[in-house]
């Protein structure tokens, strides 16, 4: 490796995705729950969106370099150069997480500036074993010149180009961005966290006009792979939410796909942990309340 790659692999901060460039959080090289089939996954650091249920909460922040990670490290696997950017060392750290807890705004320091051409690369040494990529997060769009950048190299690759690309998405991209997505991906599966926009706010801090805007775009342009619904008892799974989240559902298209996914305590926030964890039979009532509404492509 050349010392630049080696150099890029190293700084975490500043953090500037472009086109060639992605802010990797990182990746599983197999998933049986990110989409149909086995897929590589790639999760991209960063969210607009400040869910309280996020299963995923170290992807969220972006690294401001305060630097109060590099204190708590136990390995030195962590530094701060020119009072600004926050180094990692991939060989000192041994994953314990322990920079992540005392960050205030839930960034993971230990990430990764990767070029589409070093994903294309790692997707390459599984790509018979699998069917597909799914880029999540965070939320990728935020990243949307290198999530196009590289679905159209892993289109162009003979060894990449049968492998579906879906986007796992909060739905905020505007118009103008799925546009120039669609062309290069399958689909997007997008969480539709809510019924109402009140109860959207209070659970992600953002309205949910935006969202059903991408949802009914994406499925005019053939690239609305799922709705996802997370059934969070006496939270989402109201009466009043299922009635409000199934009729825009209808409006879209009943028989589009809708996963439906229990709420659990691993891995959330500990503010969501007064909450209770959704069991098989939460779900399964659900699911027959959207059934009764007139949904007919209900998974979960």
């Amino acid at each position: 490796m050349s010392r630049a790659a080696s150099e890029l692999q190293r700084v975490t901060h500043p953090l500037t995705p472009g086109p060639g460039i992605l802010e990797v959080a990182g990746t599983l090289r197999s998933s049986l729950v990110d989409g149909p089939g086995h897929r590589f996954v790639l999760f991209l650091q960063g969210c607009n969106f400040d869910c309280i249920a996020c299963h995923n909460p170290s992807t969220i922040g972006r690294c401001t370099g305060c630097g109060v990670c590099v204190e708590v490290c136990p390995h030195g696997a962590l530094d701060v150069l020119n009072d600004a950017e926050i180094t990692f060392d991939p060989a000192a750290c041994d994953h314990c997480r322990a920079c992540i807890a005392p960050c205030p705004i839930d960034a993971d320091p230990a990430i990764r500036l990767a070029t589409v051409a070093e994903i294309v690369a790692e997707i390459h040494e599984v790509a018979a074993f699998i069917g597909g990529v799914t880029v999540t997060g965070g939320e990728p769009t935020l990243q949307l010149d290198a999530v196009v950048a590289l679905f159209e190299s892993l289109a162009a690759d003979p060894g990449t180009s049968r492998l579906s690309r879906l986007i796992d998405t909060n739905g905020t991209l505007d118009l103008a961005g799925w546009e120039r997505l669609a062309p290069v991906m399958d689909g997007a599966m997008v969480d539709l966290k809510a019924g109402t926009d009140d109860l959207h706010r209070r659970i992600t801090g953002q309205g949910i006009t935006r969202v059903k805007e991408s949802i009914l775009s994406l499925h005019r342009m053939g690239r609305l792979a799922e709705i996802r619904l997370l059934v969070v008892p006496g939270v989402t799974d109201t009466a009043s939410e299922l009635d409000a989240w199934s009729g825009f559902v209808r409006q879209v298209d009943p028989a589009v796909p809708v996963r439906l996914m229990g709420f659990r305590h691993a891995g959330t926030r500990s503010t969501a942990h007064h909450w209770p964890e959704a069991t098989g039979a939460d779900v399964e009532r659900v699911s027959q309340v959207l059934a009764s509404r007139g949904l007919t492509g209900i998974a979960g």
